[in-house]
C-alpha cells in the first residue's frame, strides 16, 4: 500500500509495525520531492514530521518502546524512538559533514489543534549521539546501524550504535535508554531562551489530549536539545574501534559453559565477511572472521533469530543462513577451540562442540501416550509460542490470566517426536525459555541398552557362523 512499500528497491526507508500502528519513512507519492518525513500511516491517525526538523537525513532504525505499564512518567503511554543521520547545519570547515541523531515522539500524539498542525507530530525532539575516541579525539559521526538489547527495566536497555568516519574506520558505542530519556526530559532546547511553557516541548500528554499550540510552536522551531547523548559510564568512550568498515551489527546474549552470560557482536563488513566479537571481563576480543560471500559482495542486511540461534545474511543477489555458534570454523582443533574464548563452543569428546545446541532436555515418551509440554508465563505482556522443528504448533493468549502455556499432544505418534522450543517475545525481544527433545521411549531404550563394544557387522558374522555350524552338525 501507499506509504508502506517503496517505489524503488534501493530506497533508504524504514517501516515499523506496532500492533495496529504502522510507521514509515516512505513517500506516499513519487512526486513528493526529497523532503524526509517520519509518518504514522496506519493506526492512531496519520501524522508526519514537519519539513524543517530534519536536514537531508538517512534513516537507520526505529523502535517502539515502553507501553503504559512500564513508563516512568505515570500517564505517559510510551515513546517512539528512531535513529538517523543528517546534514550538519554548521557548515564551518572544521565541523563534521554529518551528525548522528536519535529522535523521540509520543506514541499517543494526536497532532496539533490548528489546521496547519493537525497532521503533524507535535512531540518531536532530536538529540545528537556522540561517539568519540578520548585518546585520539577521533570522531565517528556516521551512524551506520543500531541494535537494541532489551532489559526488564527499560531504562537499562542498551543501544549498540555502529559508526564509521571519513577514513573508513568503524567504532561501536553503547548507550542506555535511561540516558537518552534523561537528555530529552531535562535538556534545554538549542537556540531557545524564552520561558518554558507548562507542558514542556516533547512531553507526552494524557491519552486523548492535544499538545498545546504554544508548546508545539516552540518545539517545531527549536527541535534539537542542547545536551548530547554520550556512551555509557564510566568511560563514556567507544566499546572498541578498528580499521575495518562495518555496515551491520547484531548482538546476541549467550550463556556459556562457565555459567556466565556474554554479549556476542556480529559485525558485517563491506567485503562480504562477518566478524564475531565477544565482550569479555578484560575487554573486547575479535575471535573470528568468516567469509560469507566468496566474491566479497557487501553484506546489505543481517537479521538475528535468537530462538534458533542463526543469522540471516543478505547481499544484493542472495540470502544465507548461518549458525551463530560457527564452532566448525575451529576445525576440531583443541587449542583453537579453547583459546578462542568463544562462549558458544567447548571441547568435549575430541571435538569442538556447540554448547548452544546441547541444551535440549531429552524426554523419552511411550508411543500413543499423552504428553504435556509446559512453559511458565513470566510476563502477561509477552507472547508465548511453542515451536516443533521451527513450525508453530501453539500460541498462548496472555491477556487472560494463566500461569502456564501448555501444548497438549493427545496421542504421541512418530511425527510428534523431535525438538520443541517455547519462545517468549516482548517489545521485539525473543527468548527461548524451554527446550525439549521428545524421543521414542522404545527406540531410546533399545539404543541405550545395546552393547556398544561389538559393532553390528560382528553380530552379523557371529550369527552367520552359528548358522554354518548348525548346518554342519545337523
Amino acid at each position: 500500500g501507499r506509504g508502506i512499500a517503496p517505489f524503488t528497491p534501493d530506497s533508504n526507508t524504514l517501516v515499523v509495525v506496532d500492533g495496529q500502528d504502522i510507521y514509515s519513512t516512505i513517500k506516499k507519492s513519487q512526486q513528493n520531492g526529497k523532503i524526509p518525513r517520519f509518518r504514522r500511516v496506519r493506526g492512531g491517525g496519520e501524522l508526519y514530521t514537519s519539513d524543517t526538523v530534519m536536514q537531508s537525513d538517512l534513516f537507520v532504525k526505529a523502535n517502539i518502546f515502553f507501553p503504559i505499564h512500564q513508563s516512568a512518567r505515570g500517564a505517559s503511554p510510551g515513546q517512539d524512538y528512531y535513529f538517523f543521520r543528517e546534514d550538519n547545519p554548521d557548515k564551518s570547515p572544521e565541523a563534521p559533514r554529518n551528525i548522528s541523531r536519535v529522535a523521540q515522539l509520543c506514541k499517543e500524539d494526536k497532532g496539533g489543534t490548528s489546521s496547519l498542525s493537525a497532521s503533524k507530530w507535535t512531540t518531536f525532539l532530536k538529540a545528537t549521539l556522540i561517539c568519540v575516541d578520548p585518546v585520539t579525539k577521533g570522531n565517528f559521526n556516521w551512524l551506520q546501524d543500531v541494535f537494541i538489547v532489551p532489559a526488564a527495566d527499560w531504562r537499562r536497555s542498551k543501544v549498540y550504535g555502529l559508526f564509521t568516519n571519513t577514513w573508513g574506520s568503524s567504532a561501536v558505542c553503547v548507550y542506555s535508554f535511561g540516558d537518552i530519556d534523561g537528555v530529552f526530559r531535562t535538556s534545554r532546547l538549542k537556540g531557545y531562551s524564552g520561558p518554558t511553557p507548562e507542558v514542556k516541548p516533547g512531553q507526552c500528554v494524557p491519552s486523548g489530549q492535544h499538545t498545546p499550540s504554544e508548546t508545539f510552536k516552540i518545539a517545531d522551531s527549536h527541535p534539537e536539545v542542547e545536551e548530547r547523548v554520550e556512551p555509557l559510564r564510566p568511560s563514556r568512550s567507544p566499546l572498541f574501534h578498528n580499521k575495518h568498515r562495518y555496515q551491520k551489527i547484531g548482538v546476541h546474549q549467550v550463556a556459556a559453559g562457565d555459567g556466565r552470560s556474554y554479549n556476542v557482536l556480529y559485525l558485517a563488513t563491506d567485503k562480504g565477511s562477518i566478524h564475531k566479537v565477544v565482550e569479555l571481563p578484560d575487554g573486547v576480543q575479535n575471535i573470528m572472521e568468516i567469509q560469507v560471500f566468496p566474491d566479497k559482495d557487501p553484506i546489505q542486511s543481517m537479521i538475528l533469530d535468537h530462538a534458533r540461534a542463526v543469522l540471516y545474511v543478505g547481499s544484493s543477489s542472495r540470502v544465507l543462513e548461518l549458525p551463530m555458534d560457527m564452532c566448525g570454523a575451529y576445525r576440531n582443533n583443541c587449542h583453537s577451540c579453547v583459546l578462542a574464548r568463544d562462549p558458544y563452543c567447548g571441547w568435549a569428546n575430541g571435538s569442538c562442540l556447540s554448547l548452544a545446541l546441547g541444551d535440549f532436555r531429552n524426554i523419552s515418551v511411550v508411543p500413543f501416550s499423552r504428553y504435556y509440554l509446559n512453559c511458565s508465563i513470566e510476563s502477561h505482556y509477552a507472547t508465548y509460542n511453542w515451536y516443533h522443528e521451527d513450525a508453530l504448533v501453539k500460541s498462548c493468549n496472555t491477556s487472560h490470566p494463566q500461569r502456564d502455556c501448555f501444548h497438549f499432544i493427545p496421542s504421541v505418534r512418530r511425527e510428534h517426536y523431535g525438538h520443541y522450543v517455547c519462545v517468549s517475545e516482548e517489545d521485539g525481544f525473543r527468548q527461548a525459555l524451554v527446550k525439549e527433545r521428545l524421543l521414542d521411549r522404545q527406540r531410546f531404550l533399545w539404543h541405550r541398552d545395546r552393547a556398544p563394544a561389538v559393532p553390528e557387522p560382528c553380530w552379523f558374522l557371529l550369527l552367520l557362523l552359528v548358522m554354518i555350524l548348525v548346518e554342519l552338525f545337523h
